[in-house]
């Protein structure tokens, strides 16, 4: 083997393998728990977790039960609000029919009265006018022949 800047290849490769099987019965002695019993451990963590999803799992439906309990309570009370706001516009759509109506014959009785008042008036406008009319006329008739006389 060829060395490169004083380190040799096969030291390096012992060291390594060394190191490897220092470190590897470190950690055996050191460990806290054996291979069983951290497999049992990580799987009761796995099943506690199961539980608390489960767990928020009904939270999350129960509440969703609880917001639609909430939204159909708040439709029905606005149903019923806008129920009574449109018996309200019935009402005063009504009122304000009925008062239309009233004024609108009073009008037309007004019309009418004064349609009729002027008709009298113009008929005994006409009336008066032909009387004074043959007066006139007998007058005119009277100066005529007293004219005719005089000649």
């Amino acid at each position: 083997m060829s060395e490169k800047d004083g380190i040799n290849v096969k030291d390096f490769l012992i060291g390594g393998l060394i190191g490897g099987i220092v470190g590897s019965v470190t950690a055996l002695l050191l460990a806290p728990k054996s291979g069983k019993e951290l497999r049992g451990d990580l799987n009761e963590q796995v099943d506690v977790l199961k539980e608390k999803g489960t767990q928020w799992k009904d939270v999350a439906y129960e509440k969703g039960i609880e917001i639609g309990n909430v939204a159909k309570e708040k439709r029905d009370s606005i149903l019923d609000s806008t129920s009574g706001f449109v018996g309200v516009v019935k009402d005063k759509s009504g009122q304000l029919y009925e008062t239309v109506s009233k004024q609108t014959k009073s009008v037309k009785e007004t019309a009418n009265a004064g349609l009729e008042a002027t008709k009298q008036a113009a008929q005994k406008a006409g009336d008066t006018f032909r009387s004074e009319a043959k007066d006139a006329k007998s007058d005119v008739k009277d100066a005529a022949e007293k004219n005719k006389k005089k000649k």
